[in-house]
């Protein structure tokens, strides 16, 4: 092709998508702002100069969204001022009852949104072609990709884009319970010139497999565990081809341990707190070894609770949480208890001198509820 074509890759919007940790509040927040960064891909597409906008899969979380949602995302397409093109994934798959094919969907949708569902290589702009592996079920019992490829032959006058769902058998780690994509047939298409960029959906991480084969990731962070999601990618082929990552994503989700065993280290976490930025449209999720005095124990649960309310979510990540209680008798003499009340602490602290860190927790409990109530 002697003239470039710029266009954008995006994918995993995932719109309907719920965060319970989130809360009612975050999640609603966090509900929107999907919305908004799909809106902030047009306003990208109008810089960068992009001729369309194209989406690999799961462009909704399931079939049996809400109407509101299919609603809103129709919305939020129309602000983007070129072509889009749509791939069904596993989420959104082109099954009975598919939300594609649904009275919301077929009333709604903007005139310049196109839904693969087959795959027949269609013309986007001139020179340019667009073929599509849509997704039929969930649970396809191949290579999901192939479908869209494998009948294709090297056309030298046009610049052909394959959008494909799944993950690579290469980055799997044989994890994956479906059949993934053969990266190096996609490879070996590229190489013989059947296709000049292959676009992947389903990895939330923006990755780069090759020059020309990349997943976009999600247009905005879903997990703690993804490394670079929040992107979309702008993509220039002519002579040679260019990718680049651009941030439309708002949010941040968070990992952080803590190691906790005096008065320093719980004042390291309020500062590790107190430093993080966009903290209305951030969720950490707190990992934490050792342990503490009550006082210090109490103190650590006022910061958490404070900085839930400050935060999209603070929550203990309860597979690392393993913050103990050691009290000790000046911590427990504090208390001025008497009466049944001495005395279930006392139970209490023998039950913790006998290993039961119910107990701790339970003693940390009464510790926080005198030191309130007084």
């Amino acid at each position: 092709m002697d003239e470039s074509i710029t266009f954008l890759h995006s994918s995993d919007w995932q719109l309907g998508m719920m965060r319970r940790f989130l809360g009612p509040d975050g999640q609603a927040r966090w509900g929107q702002s999907r919305l908004d960064a799909v809106a902030r891909i047009g306003e990208v597409a109008e810089r960068t100069g992009a001729a369309f906008v194209v989406v690999t899969g799961d462009v909704f979380e399931h079939n049996q969204v809400e109407r509101q949602t299919i609603l809103r995302a129709c919305e939020a397409l129309k602000r983007i001022p070129v072509p889009v093109v749509l791939l069904p994934g596993n989420h959104d798959a082109l099954e009975p009852g598919s939300l594609w094919t649904s009275s919301q969907w077929l009333a709604h949708a903007p005139e310049h949104v196109t839904v693969l569902t087959e795959t027949t290589p269609f013309q986007i702009v001139p020179g340019v072609e667009i073929v599509g592996a849509p997704w039929r079920s969930r649970r396809p019992l191949s290579d999901p990709a192939a479908p869209g490829y494998a009948d294709l032959t090297a056309d030298p006058k046009t610049t052909r884009i394959l959008l494909a769902h799944g993950q690579l058998t290469s980055l799997s780690g044989g994890m994956s319970d479906v059949p993934t994509i053969d990266q190096k047939a996609l490879e070996a298409a590229v190489a013989d010139g059947r296709l000049q960029y292959v676009g992947l959906g389903d990895r939330h991480s923006t990755t780069r497999v090759t020059d020309r084969i990349w997943f976009s990731g999600t247009q905005e962070v879903t997990s703690p565990e993804e490394d670079d999601p929040g992107n979309v990618l702008k993509v220039t082929i002519g002579a040679g081809i260019e990718v680049e990552p651009i941030r439309v994503g708002a949010w941040h989700m968070v990992d952080h341990r803590a190691d906790l065993f005096d008065e320093e280290s719980i004042t390291a976490l309020e500062d590790w707190f107190a430093e993080l930025p966009d903290k209305e449209r951030t969720y950490v999720r707190l990992a934490g070894d050792g342990s503490l005095s009550l006082p210090l124990l109490a103190r650590l649960d006022s910061i958490i609770d404070a900085q839930g309310e400050v935060f999209a979510s603070v929550e203990r990540w309860v597979k690392f949480w393993t913050v103990r209680p050691a009290p000790d008798a000046a911590d427990l003499e504090s208390l001025q208890l008497s009466g049944p009340a001495r005395a279930a602490m006392e139970e209490l602290r023998q039950a913790l001198a006998g290993g039961d860190e119910g107990a701790g927790a339970a003693l940390s409990l009464m510790h926080r509820l005198a030191r309130d109530a007084g």
